[in-house]
């Protein structure tokens, strides 16, 4: 292999591994499908509804969220519109009563999809084919609701939606009817076949956003995006966050700890209080060499050398404390092996220094060592 190619291969390889290692991390770290419902305002793919929740929200509209059933909603919802966007339960008896007190009262409802229909009508199956077809419809009257919207997009597949005589069709090709509205008290209710109008993928087709302003009115109006029937429900927490419970359970958390502190405090081990000492050990050990080294110790060292091995002699030998130094030089000689004499003259120059207040270190250093020598020689050291 030629050296030109093996410097190819060099570069070639680690950039193939270097693209193989980031695709990988690519498609591990991809984001997922959010796995939504069709209809929820929390979903952005391309059969959610969050493009539309946002626009509104941006435009200055009062939305929220709800995660309630109908009949549990609460707060001041007088003239406001509730949004049930393609929900995946049917309607209840309480769920269809409560959509009509609202509308009665003056609220707006869009219902779209085949289920939907259950919250405007007990007589509606909620039925519909499971794979529906995209059809153009154009308005059959013109009415506030259709300004700017001659046509829309709409998914076709449910059966009669069997909603009464009530509602009059707004968008429709024949029989085939995409878009229906009644006046319910002094409410609306508007019921769409499809929710393609308001989809992620859907909703810049003209005539779709225009639609859903229409409906809307104008900012400032209160909009209520449900999600109960999207299978998004308030946790048991969310409910007791709402009463006086969390503080209470605050309440009972602090008499708990300071009810375990008293207990754990009666169980420790008791111990005395610790005293600090005036002094340090190294404090100490400074001030006594600094007064030894302020007064003259050299006579008292020779004192307690010669002292020393007095008593070392009186031991070895058995005499008597006050005997002289020449008998206890002549009886300590064969131990210490060192002559009498000697022994009487170093015990004698020793008594001489010790009692003279003026004996220097010089004098003092010399005396001291020869007398710990013969200590040593006497033990046999």
């Amino acid at each position: 292999m030629s050296l030109t190619r093996s410097r190819e291969l060099t570069f070639v390889i680690p950039t193939v591994a270097f693209v193989a290692i980031v695709s990988t991390i690519g498609a591990v770290l991809a984001p997922g499908p959010d796995n939504l419902p069709q209809g929820s305002s929390f979903s952005h793919g391309p059969s959610g509804s969050a493009a539309a929740y946002l626009t509104l929200q941006r435009i200055g509209y009062a939305i929220r969220r709800s995660y309630e059933p109908v009949s549990a909603m609460s707060g001041p919802l007088e003239g406001a519109l509730l949004v049930i966007a393609n929900p995946a339960e049917a309607a209840s008896t309480q769920d269809r009563r409560a959509v009509q007190a609202f509308m009665a009262a003056g609220g707006t409802v869009l219902a779209t999809g085949c289920v939907a229909a259950t919250f405007l009508s007990s007589a509606a199956k909620g039925e519909g084919d499971p794979f529906p077809k995209l059809h153009t419809y154009a308005a059959r009257v013109r009415t506030p609701l259709s300004d700017g919207a001659p046509s829309i997009t709409m998914t076709s597949g449910c059966e009669s939606p069997a909603l009464g005589a009530a509602y009059t069709p707004l968008y429709a090709d024949g029989r085939d009817r995409a878009v229906l509205f009644a006046r319910i008290g002094k409410g609306l209710a508007v019921w769409w076949s499809g929710n393609t109008p308001i989809e992620n993928g859907s909703i810049e087709t003209p005539g779709h956003l225009e639609l859903l302003l229409n409906l809307v009115g104008p900012p400032g109006r209160l909009v209520v995006w449900d999600e109960f029937y999207h299978g998004q429900r308030r946790s048991l927490w969310s409910y007791m966050s709402r009463t006086p419970l969390p503080w209470a359970l605050v309440q009972v958390a602090l008499i708990a700890m300071a009810a375990g502190a008293t207990v754990v405090r009666r169980r420790l081990p008791i111990r005395q209080p610790l005293v600090e000492a005036r002094t340090a050990p190294l404090e100490f050990v400074e001030t006594m060499a600094a007064l030894y080294a302020r007064s003259p110790s050299a006579a008292a060292a020779v004192t307690l050398a010669r002292a020393r091995l007095r008593r070392l002699v009186v031991e070895a030998t058995g005499l008597t404390p006050d005997v002289t130094d020449a008998r206890l030089s002549a009886a300590a000689s064969p131990r210490a092996h060192i002559p009498a004499d000697d022994l009487r003259q170093l015990l004698e120059a020793a008594d001489r220094a010790g009692a003279d207040p003026r004996t220097s270190a010089e004098i003092a250093l010399p005396l001291v060592q020869r007398l710990q020598t013969v200590a040593m020689a006497l033990h046999g050291g």
